[in-house]
């Protein structure tokens, strides 16, 4: 029987084929359909994390707010003294005909005037770090007064005795601040760092790091530079970017970033206020008598500490717009508000105006007589205090002293009152970041209390004077660091009762988180209107984990 044609039996050979052509087929649309999800899962989760980053911002976003609350407050209730404007303190000072001592607060320890009726000290809400959470991220909240560090533009004080003298404390102050870590900065290469920061601020021509064209630069004297902030020295040899990061060494050691001893942002003033003061100076220059030689220049009578003389010192975060009050406001070199006119500039987004030389001279726009670059005795790092005097000028075993007398709990006073009620107790007792007690250390109010500490009154008259003309208690602009994080790990977040040295290090090791990092810097600016808080630098984003320090970091970490 014969087989119709269309139920004859194919070729082997192209049934073979066939199925090979839809296994090729079938590959390619399961690889398709991969590439689809693998973009899909990809997109998906780059949604999630900037939806995370935008909470994380907008979380950050509310924690500046209540800071810069927590800063006005602080400032408002430190004291009921409001700082004279910069022409009032001027003609307070020509006036004075430098009959006052030269030092950071315009008296002597002992001499009973004290401070400007406020000081800032570890005991303010804002030196505590803080922790909170806002709709599921996690901030750290770390502040670090920038007085508490020593302004470089210092090295630019046309004293060349007293720009001598910064340089040896810039110098010393880098040898010190990594001191026991394997990133220690040795005595040479910290000599050639400052010098090589001077250089910067003096010789701008020759510099290698670009120049940009500033409203403060003066066209009388383009040598002088201001540096706009820290990190302008970061591409200067022999500095490296680890320089500028806080680190752990190979043996667990934090080695702190240098902009955790030195700053830029001190000694701030407006450009009217410069200007105000300048004018302010020639005036009681022009009335006082010829034997006073200064022309009133300010309580600090000849020397121009601290860069109180300086043609321009100061800087701003952000470079922007300034103003500047030239040469011509003081009437001659020495006249009024100092050498070389306003030397005032400002960062674009604020207006204000850092530096104002004249102003920091004599006008005492930051509550001080020595220009806002006295560095604060409470919360000056241990590096920053030792690096400011030599050994021949102050006993470090003095300088031991103060840090240990800081650190010791504060004595209860016996004044018969009665005693306050458990409200008021519990109101009166602060807690870390991790809810345990802080311990009520000692604090300097004024500097005149350095007579408590152990061996001041065997101090030459030379080292007293040397400490009240470099040590102030008072601060004015805060670096505020905002850690946020938002856990990503599977296992959850972080056990709020954890160990805090167990819980540090999983931080600083990451990897179970999305973090963000951010620094603002504010100026506690205060007035005859009341306090206002100005950011210098408004958002900046590090590429790593702020750490406090702390003068005995061995016990406490």
């Amino acid at each position: 029987m014969k087989l119709p044609r269309h139920l004859a039996v194919s070729d082997p050979s192209r049934r073979g084929a066939a199925l090979l052509l839809s296994l090729l087929l079938l590959f390619v649309l399961v690889a398709i359909t991969i590439q689809i999800s693998v973009t899909t899962g990809t997109d998906a989760r780059v949604a999630r994390n900037d939806l995370t980053m935008t909470g994380m911002d907008l979380a950050i976003e509310s924690a500046m707010l209540q800071m810069q609350e927590t800063l006005k407050t602080d400032g408002e209730g430190a004291g009921s003294d409001t700082p004279a404007s910069p022409a009032e303190a001027t003609n307070q000072a020509g006036a004075a005909q430098g009959q006052q001592p030269a030092n950071g607060q315009g008296t002597a320890p002992g001499s009973g005037t004290g401070s400007q009726g406020s000081s800032d000290t570890r005991k303010d809400e804002w030196a505590t770090p803080q922790r909170t959470e806002i709709n599921e991220v996690r901030l750290r909240i770390l502040v670090v007064d920038e007085d508490s560090k020593y302004n470089v533009l210092n090295l630019a004080n046309p004293d060349d005795k007293e720009a001598e003298a910064a340089l040896g404390r810039v110098s010393r102050i880098l040898d010190a601040c990594r001191e026991g870590t394997e990133l220690d900065i040795d005595s040479r290469t910290a000599e050639e760092m400052a010098r090589a920061m001077r250089d910067h601020l003096l010789k701008r021509d020759d510099s290698r790091v670009p120049r940009p064209k500033l409203l403060t630069d003066d066209e009388q004297n383009r040598e002088l530079g201001l540096p706009r902030s820290l990190l302008e020295f970061a591409g200067l040899s022999p500095f490296e970017p680890m320089h500028f990061r806080d680190v752990r060494d190979v043996n667990g050691k934090v080695a702190h970033s240098i902009g955790a001893f030195l700053t830029v942002w001190t000694a701030l003033s407006t450009a009217g206020e410069a200007l105000g003061v300048a004018r302010a100076g020639q005036e009681a220059g022009a009335g006082a008598s010829a034997g006073a030689g200064q022309g009133g220049s300010s309580a600090q009578g000849g020397s121009s500490t601290q860069g109180g003389a300086e043609a321009q010192s100061g800087t701003s975060a952000q470079g922007g717009r300034s103003a500047q009050a030239g040469s011509s406001a003081t009437g001659s070199t020495q006249s009024g508000a100092g050498q070389g006119g306003a030397g005032a500039q400002a960062g674009s987004q604020t207006g204000t105006q850092a530096g104002g030389a004249a102003g920091a001279a004599s006008g005492n726009t930051n509550g001080s007589t020595n220009g806002g670059y006295g560095v604060n005795l409470n919360t000056a790092p241990p590096a920053v205090l030792k690096g400011l005097f030599d050994d021949r000028e102050v006993d470090p075993r003095f300088l031991d002293e103060i840090i240990e007398y800081r650190n010791l709990e504060e004595e209860e006073e016996d004044s018969g009152a009665t005693t306050t009620s458990e409200e008021e107790a519990e109101e009166s007792v602060r807690y870390d970041e991790w809810g345990n007690e802080v311990l009520d250390l000692r604090a300097f109010e004024e500097l005149a209390e350095l007579q408590q500490v152990s061996g001041y009154d065997n101090l030459e008259g030379a080292a007293k004077d040397a400490l009240t003309k470099l040590l102030t208690v008072e601060s004015h602009v805060f670096s505020v660091y905002f850690v946020a994080r938002r856990n990503t790990s599977a296992q959850g977040d972080l056990d709020p009762t954890a160990d805090p040295e167990e819980a540090r290090r999983r931080e600083e090791q990451g990897g179970e988180s999305l973090v963000r990092v951010i620094r603002a810097v504010y100026w506690r600016r205060k007035s005859d209107a009341g306090v206002d808080i100005v950011p210098l630098v408004r958002w900046e984003v590090l590429d790593y984990l702020p750490i406090e320090v702390l003068d005995y970091p061995e016990e406490d970490r």
